[in-house]
């Protein structure tokens, strides 16, 4: 069993300080997406645990750091509690990284729906330019209307 909430960054200690705090806002942030309450998940009592996290695939630099799409992330609460736990990809554009979670299973504690399949969240997809949305046509998201044309909403 993984120890709680380690200092330990696993494979992820190729972030820097900038690096990590961006990445885990941007994973929050797509976390919330996932929760069926009204609860909002912030960055007061939240702890990532990295010590698990396993190179998953392709890196890049970003700020003060490198980042992967890596796999055993954990998330937990201020008493503890599991979040969520799951596997990060990120697309990397000229100007921006999006960030967020490939696959996520949650915690009990605050209802976070599950997330099996590999496609691109609704909100990251509609940051894309058309140019980018080619290269990720595959995992186009399948809610809500979608799939879309790589240069449609």
């Amino acid at each position: 069993m993984r120890n709680l909430v380690s200092e330990d960054l696993g494979y992820s200690n190729c972030m820097g300080p900038e690096l990590r705090g961006f990445v885990e806002g941007q994973l929050l942030h797509d976390l919330n997406r996932y929760i069926r309450s009204e609860e909002v998940i912030g960055r007061d009592g939240v702890r990532f645990d990295w010590s698990g996290s396993c190179v998953e695939g392709h890196r890049t630099h970003w700020l003060d750091g490198e980042i992967e799409n890596f796999s055993g992330i954990a998330v937990f609460d201020d008493v503890l509690d599991l979040i969520a736990e799951g596997w990060m990809e990120f697309i990397e554009t000229e100007t921006e990284l999006h960030v967020f979670w490939w696959f996520l299973r949650g915690g009990s504690k605050y209802g976070v729906q599950d997330k099996t399949s590999n496609f691109l969240p609704e909100h990251v997809w509609k940051k894309l330019s058309p140019k980018v949305r080619l290269n990720w046509m595959q995992y186009a998201p399948r809610e809500k209307g979608f799939p879309v044309e790589a240069n449609g909403n």
